[in-house]
């Protein structure tokens, strides 16, 4: 995965708070070191994962702490969901370099679904891309 400096730089160009980037850096690598969190899941995380366990499907399976990252970060606000997405996207690059960052952002979308914050992040990855992915596969 791309160092924290450099999730925290595309954040910062993102024109993202620093204490959101680093409260998401940390929740996205360490989310079971983040107490807020640990409460969210314990206080929520039944009612949000249960429809997904009944699917039965694989895939939809293991979304699941992806997704409950998500559901958190949009009940935080609109910065936390676009540096959540950012964060998912620079490490998606890093962990596979086989795939372009057309594919990553499509894949991100098909896993999580499209939105407003999602829009914004995959204009500023298709504007940025060449640094991005130099950044992230160094």
């Amino acid at each position: 995965m791309p160092t924290w400096a450099v999730h925290e730089q595309w954040a910062a160009k993102l024109g993202l708070p620093n204490e959101i980037t680093r409260f998401v850096n940390h929740l996205s690598d360490f989310p079971d070191q983040c107490p807020e969190f640990r409460e969210f899941c314990e206080r929520e995380g039944e009612t949000i994962v249960t429809p997904l366990l009944k699917s039965h499907e694989f895939a939809t399976i293991m979304k699941i702490p992806k997704y409950l990252q998500l559901q958190f970060m949009q009940r935080k606000g609109s910065a936390y969901v676009t540096a959540w997405y950012l964060h998912y996207v620079l490490d998606y690059i890093r962990m596979a370099p086989s795939l372009s960052a057309d594919e990553v952002l499509k894949r991100t979308e098909e896993r999580f679904g499209a939105g407003e914050e999602f829009d914004v992040l995959r204009r500023f990855v298709v504007e940025n891309i060449r640094e991005i992915v130099k950044d992230c596969k160094a």
